[in-house]
């Protein structure tokens, strides 16, 4: 019964008629965004002739004077906001005209240890691009119960962190540390609106305040400070020692210690893992603090030595803010560079006269903070996205006259039809050159990237020399562009390893202790020696010491297909939290994604038929779970008690590519999605509203884009030769929309000899043999140089732009879908082709208990949503987790804009079965394709033959599988 329940609720989705919504509901998506505000760089340079508020200056902004909307009440004199849209808006009356700071009271609230973030706007208007993301951080701590803990193969395991909940105080800074000081604000005398609005993450708001900008003394000034008040250095035989990695706290919970196999690291780490760092790359990204507190036995002067690493970016430095007891001492303290080297090394903090800083401390506690600041290398990062973003102003004129496949034959006169492009190209070189000269003097040594630079110049250079060379070699110009852009990504990032630090008297002989060459060999040989009996392919056993004793003994095999450091990251969750909790061990083994997949001989497959299955296997491909049910080789889920509220997790689209006959047979584990992408400052310059419907691209979008030689993306994926959902992506939106279906019933037939099926072919085909859109090309590359200003794309699409285009913030977006108009006025949005790879248990399992507790456990949003951020945490943005479970999927850091957008077209996603016999649709539909656009053949013929070939491989199965009897 309950089977029959749960797959009426689940198969309900293929009979509901398409998502639909009133064009009302929608049109706020399909809006072009308002033009970005300036950046920050721009903004202090029209700041300049404004000086800074008086020293002294404070005008707070009480709670109780507060016009709080949405989300946000007033208690107890502080303002709570929930996690959902809120404002609080304060009126004050400046008294001088300045530049001023914004204090900022807050105390971050149980969320989902995300940093809270808020966006600022005065008088109505946010400033800059940068006040867009005003963040305020969390602090974390480890466990002190779990430090050390070792597990059964004698490696030692990471404590779980705690949110420490307390009120803090900060000045508001850009989220992403490329600025050193904070965010300054240029206000007129007189009255002003100050808002804060919602963006992510609910905080408790204190009293904030307008207040002048820092101003910290020199060193010279400190120092005859300290001269003047009669210090003296400690005495010459102090030194407090403290290990980095037991560090007081830190402001975000994927920092944390790490292990180093260096031989004079401490303490050693050989055979046996031992957690003996702080930081690394984890603690790469701008605005990311560690702190440390120690005990200074008596008054006096001191220096600061720590033992580091930066062996990261070849050549270039790592910079931190260092703060002593939450004050920066000095201003030289603002950004300190600690330069790169491969090998572990002393660093006494110190001037440029290589004299040692010395710090006033006196007898008790105290606490060091360093903060990520990008200093120099942010600089080079803004100085590059501008170039880069005048690169491609000159490369879409350019694109207008000889279009993107230019004829090398044909003479386009650019000196005469484009003058003063050689003048353009020139102010380029000269501008990147300075950028060039900037890497050169912040590296120790002569770096690639500076290399690319100048090869970038030289060639920027000859263009100019004659600019009719550039039609034969627009490539080239499409390369640059690129590859500035992925110089921007490379460099946004500033790693750097603690060993330990030495507060000392600045006469103490302070002993940094390094490796040498044969040492270094020593723990080689000790390591590869112990590969020949350690198990490094299992996770160790962690048991709570109120697990129950029978579970102690249960070991799950679990199999993997993605790349090591995803397994990695699986193995330390499962053995710091999902092992000590249960009992249940888990083996892990990596294997390369193809392994699970089906349509050819593969590990999973040798494996079910040799009877040496896995228990649990892990992103297998969406199409597996269908095939291996047909064959009774996975478990239906149904049976488990509590599966009805595991499944509520997901969508319930999601969920029907993995039903079969009354059961589930697969938990969706990742899953992707369908947008329109754009460039909103390109679409506005040509004067392109967002096309709302297919009608509206054809009449209006289509032909403004050809006018400009720029096309629209919608590829098709011709080479493919089975059912990828990819490959049909354009198709299957438009069947969706027009109201066809893939199949009759539960499979017994194809369902595309119908009418809506016919239209929706004709309409999919038309596009390419008719309008000419583009069924190949690489849609990244031509949005990124704006002449493919807008296309469908999907995840791996939108993370692409996400990440490898970093010099196009805030100048692309996304949309729906265009949708179809609906018999009844309104516009269907729907997409399919959302599913992307499972979680099975095998039938062959005998421990099928412990694995359904097991999936419950990896598919849950409190483990998908810290592995999504370990995941950002090491590989950065790229490896976004596409998480299947739904809350999960939202609590990563998505743009607020594009969060509700992909949640209205998810919301709008009808997925299909998977059917015996259900791999040859795609084929086929791809056949009558090829046939209709490159062979002039007629589509309804082709759609025809397409579906006769699909119901006689349908009919064929289920007379193996006996399901028409």
């Amino acid at each position: 019964m309950k089977r029959s329940i749960v797959l009426s609720l689940i198969l309900a989705i293929c009979c509901l008629l398409p998502f639909t919504a009133s064009a009302e509901e929608w049109s706020d998506f399909f809006a072009l965004n308002e033009e970005t505000a300036i950046g920050y760089d721009e903004a202090l340079a029209s700041y300049q002739d404004t000086p800074n508020a008086p020293a002294g200056t404070r005008i707070e902004l009480l709670p109780s004077a507060a016009i709080l909307s949405g989300d946000a009440v007033l208690a107890q004199e502080a303002i709570i906001t929930g996690d959902g849209e809120s404002t609080a808006v304060w009126t004050v009356d400046v008294p001088v005209t300045g530049l001023y700071e914004l204090e900022i009271t807050y105390f971050a609230q149980d969320g989902n240890e995300a940093k809270v973030q808020r966006r600022l706007s005065i008088d109505g208007l946010v400033p800059y691009e940068e006040a867009n993301n005003i963040c305020l951080y969390r602090r974390f701590v480890e466990r002190a119960s779990e430090i050390g803990r070792k597990n059964s193969i004698d490696d030692e395991v990471w404590a779980r962190q705690d949110e420490i909940h307390l009120w803090q105080t900060v000045r508001a800074a850009d989220g992403q540390g490329v600025y050193v000081d904070p965010l300054k604000f240029c206000l007129t005398a007189g009255r002003h609106e100050i808002s804060l609005h919602y963006v992510d993450q609910p905080v408790t708001l204190g009293t904030l305040a307008l207040v002048a900008p820092a101003a910290h003394p020199t060193y010279a000034e400190a120092a005859a400070g300290y001269a003047a008040q009669g210090l003296k250095a400690a005495d010459k035989d102090v030194q407090i020692k403290f290990q980095a990695e037991n560090s007081a706290w830190r402001s975000e919970n994927v920092i944390r210690r790490e292990s180093d196999a260096d031989p004079m690291t401490e303490p050693r780490s050989g055979a046996n893992r031992v957690l003996n760092v702080m930081g690394g790359w984890r603690w790469r990204l701008g605005n990311a603090a560690v702190a440390w507190n120690f005990d200074v036995p008596e008054d006096g002067l001191y220096a600061i030595t720590l033992k580091v690493q930066q062996n990261n970016d070849a050549g270039m430095p790592s910079y931190r803010q260092i703060m002593v007891d939450g004050e920066i001492p000095f201003d030289e303290l603002r950004l300190y560079s600690f330069p790169y080297s491969d090998q572990w090394y002393a660093e006494t903090l110190h001037g440029a006269d290589g004299e040692p800083y010395l710090f006033h401390l006196t007898k008790g506690t105290h606490t060091l903070t360093m903060t990520v600041k990008l200093g120099a290398i942010g600089e080079i990062m803004t100085r590059t996205e501008a170039d880069t973003a005048y690169l491609s102003e000159i490369h879409r004129e350019i694109v207008k006259i000889t279009g993107t496949d230019p004829d090398y034959n044909y003479e386009y006169d650019l000196y005469r039809t484009m003058a003063g492009l050689s003048d353009q190209l020139l102010h380029l070189v000269d501008r990147l050159q300075e950028s060039a000269d900037l890497l050169a003097s912040i590296s120790n040594e002569t770096t690639s990237m500076e290399s690319n630079y100048r090869q970038i110049i030289d060639q920027m250079r000859f263009f100019a020399e004659d600019v009719d060379r550039i039609p034969r070699a627009l490539s080239d110009m499409d390369n640059a562009q690129s590859n500035l852009g992925t110089y921007i990504s490379s460099i946004e990032k500033c790693p750097l390893a603690v060993d330990y630090i030495v507060v000392h008297a600045p006469e103490a002989k302070v002993e940094i202790t390094t490796s040498n060459f044969f040492q270094r060999m020593g723990v080689t040989v000790e390591n590869f020696l112990a590969s020949f009996y350690k198990d490094y392919d299992s996770v160790g056993l962690i048991v709570d010491e109120n697990a129950p004793d029978e579970a102690e003994k249960t070991v799950l095999d679990v199999w993997i297909g993605r790349g090591t450091e995803w397994g990695e990251i699986l193995k330390e969750l499962a053995d710091e939290d999902f092992t000590p909790k249960t009992g249940i061990v888990v083996n892990l083994h990596v294997l390369p994604s193809g392994q699970l997949a089906t349509g050819s001989v593969n590990t999973i497959l040798l494996s079910v038929t040799s009877g040496t299955a896995p228990d649990v296997a892990l992103s297998v491909d969406y199409n597996l779970p269908g095939e291996f049910a047909f064959r009774e080789a996975v478990v239906d889920l149904t049976q488990f008690d509590d599966f009805e509220e595991v499944a509520s997790q997901f969508y319930e689209s999601s969920l029907v590519p993995y039903t079969y006959r009354g059961g589930v047979y697969a938990l969706p584990e990742t899953m992707d999605f369908t947008v329109m992408i754009y460039r909103q400052d390109v679409m506005r310059e040509l004067g392109i509203d967002l096309p709302e419907t297919w009608a509206d691209l054809y009449q209006r979008v289509l032909p403004r884009l050809y006018e400009n030689n720029m096309s629209f993306s919608l590829p098709v994926d011709t080479s493919v030769s089975s059912n990828s959902p990819g490959a049909l992506r354009g198709f299957t939106m438009l069947l969706l929309q027009m109201g066809g279906e893939y199949y009759n019933g539960d499979g017994e037939s194809s369902a595309l000899d119908t009418p809506e099926a016919y239209k929706a072919f004709k309409f999919w085909t038309d596009m390419y043999a008719n309008y000419g859109i583009d069924a190949e090309s690489n849609f990244f590359t031509r949005i990124r140089t704006g002449t493919m200003p807008i296309g469908i794309s999907n995840y791996t699409g939108y993370l692409q732009l996400l990440t490898s285009a970093p010099e196009l913030y805030g100048r692309w977006s996304i949309a729906p879908v265009p949708g179809t108009v609906q018999a009844d006025g309104t516009v269907s949005h729907a997409v399919g082709t959302t599913a992307s790879t499972a979680g099975v248990i095998l039938s062959q399992s005998d421990k099928q208990e412990a694995a359904w507790t097991f999936l419950k456990w990896w598919m849950s949003a409190e483990t998908q949503t810290r592995y999504g951020r370990e995941l950002e945490a090491i590989l950065g943005t790229g490896a976004r987790w596409n998480t299947a479970n739904v809350e999960s999927f939202f609590s990563l850091p998505w743009d607020a804009r594009h969060a509700q957008i992909i949640k209205a077209q998810m919301e709008s996603a009808r997925e299909q079965m998977i059917v015996p016999g259900g791999y040859f649709t795609g084929r086929h539909i791809i056949n009558a394709w090829n046939s209709v656009v490159v062979n002039n053949k007629d589509a309804r013929d082709m759609l025809e033959k397409a579906v006769k070939d699909i119901n006689k491989e349908l009919n064929n199965k289920r007379k193996e599988f006996g399901l028409d009897n």
